[in-house]
């Protein structure tokens, strides 16, 4: 009887032991992939890294598989690549006093042009 639960202990074990595995694994590749995915590539326009075949980001993609092996965090990084290549390299940047135009800008344009053409309009009446 001890030896069929201790039998049944050790294939528990290592029937779990796969799944626990897989899951790091899956992590891992899932973090690789919204990265290369939010990412931009320096030297094609508009192409973020995962869809990028150019030389630097075949290199900055293994680079941040690198990274993530080596027990970073996305936000690490993150920072590490912004850090050496700018916020251009984000496809969504954060919003700083350096590129408060870049967020308003469309706001005010549209808040201007509604207010000629509603000038406009009531002139002509």
């Amino acid at each position: 009887m001890k030896k069929n639960s201790i039998l049944i202990l050790f294939l528990v074990i290592f029937c779990l032991y796969p799944i626990h595995g897989e899951s790091q694994v899956s992590k891992k590749q899932e973090t690789y992939k919204k990265l290369i995915s939010e990412l931009r590539c320096m030297v094609c326009q508009n192409q973020n890294l995962e869809e990028s075949e150019a030389p630097l980001a075949i290199d900055l993609k293994n680079k941040i598989m690198e990274m993530i092996n080596d027990g970073k965090n996305e936000e690490e990084i993150k920072k590490f690549l912004v850090d050496r290549y700018s916020s251009f390299i984000l496809y969504q940047p954060p919003f700083t006093y350096q590129n408060i135009l870049l967020w308003l800008g469309p706001f005010i344009f549209l808040f201007v042009l509604t207010y000629f053409l509603y000038k406009r309009y009531f002139r002509l009446k």
